[in-house]
């Protein structure tokens, strides 16, 4: 896809207008669609009927521009679903960069960021850079643990449940820190005036200005005329689809809230009782999982014993060691960890004692299962690897990998 790149300067944001050289000529006319006007998109609006000056090499881009940073790097791609449209992305120097994003339901419960695949080249300057560094939220600080680029995944850990569902974050790295410290936190919107026409009024006005008044025709002045009503219709539709969406969030957070109270409280009255539930829906828990034995017992060094709960199989192949919690304390999720790390490293000689010493097992994957959320419970299982399951009112299943 043809792409046209170039740092702005101040002169180009002040005048909300880009420059380019003879030698850039053929990268530029490579992405603008060769029709009189066309239409730039960014940030998800529409800027329409924006038109070059090839024999001034310069192009009015006017708002998108305006709040831009002096070195911010300008990229205009060619859309592919609308062909008289450009795409215009703007990316600050990297101390500097702000990305915002709504957290949803999902990543404010299994504790990560995620972000769309348009989003790559973003996230990829903002973790242009290989080494630790740490995340505050709040004014507390956890250890930032490396973007997974390939799931588009963030994780934070328990810090994220900070913030709300629907909450408007600002994702930055602190350039006064001593350790690379990427600062999180919630963006607190001032209070607008009802949205109207002004706004695309005012980059009307800016683009009839940039332009000597004898070039426009009664033609096109009476175009402006129409595009202005029209515009401002469209504002009003999306004044009101916002009121509309402020209402209904406020129907999900009144709903969240009573599900909450409903599934904390759970039906299972004992342990036991948990416990043969889960073994007779363990397909719930992942599909395809086979149970092979139940209580197995394991042997550390020292001959002290413990038990795995549900020893299975996945439709892979790969052993997976089940463990359930009822209630848990802090001593037994430890016990749990360490019952997996021990595995883990012991998985030949685990494999062969589990076959009679016929079979070799390659690997083996930890999941625990639980009633009860604790922090200590999910930092656990982030920071070893171990897939959670938490089992609410017997019926909801919340995964965390």
């Amino acid at each position: 896809m043809a792409e046209f790149r170039k740092k702005l300067s101040i002169n180009e944001i002040e005048s909300g207008s880009i420059f380019w050289n003879e030698i850039q000529d053929k990268d530029l006319k490579a992405v603008i669609p060769q029709t009189l006007v066309f239409d730039l998109i960014y940030n998800g609006c529409e800027y329409a009927n924006l038109s070059v000056e090839w024999e001034k090499r310069r192009l009015f881009i006017g708002e998108p521009i305006a709040s831009a940073m002096p070195e911010s790097e300008l990229v205009l791609i060619a859309s592919k679903d609308k062909p008289s449209a450009v795409n215009c992305m703007i990316f600050a120097p990297q101390e500097k960069m702000v990305i915002r994003k709504r957290l949803s339901h999902q990543e404010h419960s299994r504790r990560y960021l995620k972000w769309f695949a348009r989003e790559d080249e973003l996230y990829g300057r903002l973790f242009s850079f290989e080494g630790d560094y740490v995340i505050e939220i709040a004014g507390k600080k956890v250890k930032g643990r490396a973007p997974d680029f390939d799931k588009r995944k963030l994780f934070i850990g328990d810090p994220l449940r900070f913030f709300s569902p629907g909450d408007d974050l600002l994702i930055h790295w602190n350039p006064a820190a001593e350790v690379p410290t990427l600062v999180i936190t919630k963006e607190e919107l001032v209070t607008r005036l009802p949205l109207d026409g002004t706004t695309s009024l005012r980059s009307l006005i800016a683009r009839l200005l940039s332009r000597p008044l004898g070039d426009f025709n009664e033609g096109e002045v009476k175009g402006l005329i129409v595009l202005l009503d029209e515009n401002k219709k469209l504002w009003e539709k999306l004044s009101n689809f916002q009121e509309e969406n402020r209402r209904l969030k406020e129907q999900v957070n009144m709903l969240e809230s009573l599900f909450e109270q409903f599934a904390s409280n759970s039906f299972f009255n004992s342990k036991k009782e948990f416990e043969q539930w889960v073994a007779t829906h363990v397909g719930m828990f992942e599909k395809g999982l086979r149970v092979l034995h139940r209580n197995y017992s394991v042997t550390f060094e020292g001959g002290r014993k413990r038990r795995v709960d549900l020893l299975c199989q996945d439709r892979k192949g790969i052993l997976v060691a089940v463990q359930i919690l009822f209630s848990p304390e802090v001593s037994q999720i430890n016990e749990t960890i360490e019952l997996m790390d021990h595995l883990r490293k012991n998985i030949e000689a685990f494999g062969s004692e589990l076959t009679g010493g016929q079979l070799k097992a390659a690997d083996l994957r930890g999941l625990i299962i639980a009633n009860y959320e604790k922090a200590d419970l999910v930092e656990h299982c982030l920071q070893h690897q171990v897939k959670l399951c938490l089992v609410k009112s017997g019926c909801l299943i919340d995964i965390l990998e």
